[in-house]
């Protein structure tokens, strides 16, 4: 079983599929919810999951992050860009690498 684990739209899950990452395609937040939930309970260590859906379960979500060590779940943006007060997919790693890319 793999690592990661995508949670988002379809493009967002084709093209993380296209590099070998597992996801499901979600339309809503509610769905967000159900499938995070699920996901949490596998053996996944990062869950990356698009960050349009978060918002209306931002609480919920944060609840989640909070009881768990592992999965690490991390909002990322979709082909839209980052949602308004987030970060860009391109800040995002560069704090997480140290340099732009």
């Amino acid at each position: 079983m793999t690592d990661f684990f995508v949670i988002g739209d379809e493009y967002m899950v084709l093209g993380f599929g296209l590099v070998g990452i597992p996801g499901v395609e979600i339309d809503s937040s509610e769905r967000l919810l159900d499938e995070l939930n699920k996901a949490v309970k596998q053996s996944y260590r990062i869950i990356m999951v698009s960050d349009r859906f978060t918002g209306p379960i931002q609480k919920e979500l944060e609840e989640i992050i909070v009881k768990m060590d592992f999965p690490l779940v991390i909002e990322i943006p979709d082909r839209f860009g980052a949602r308004e007060g987030k970060k860009s997919m391109k800040e995002i790693l560069k704090s997480s690498l140290g340099f732009s890319v």
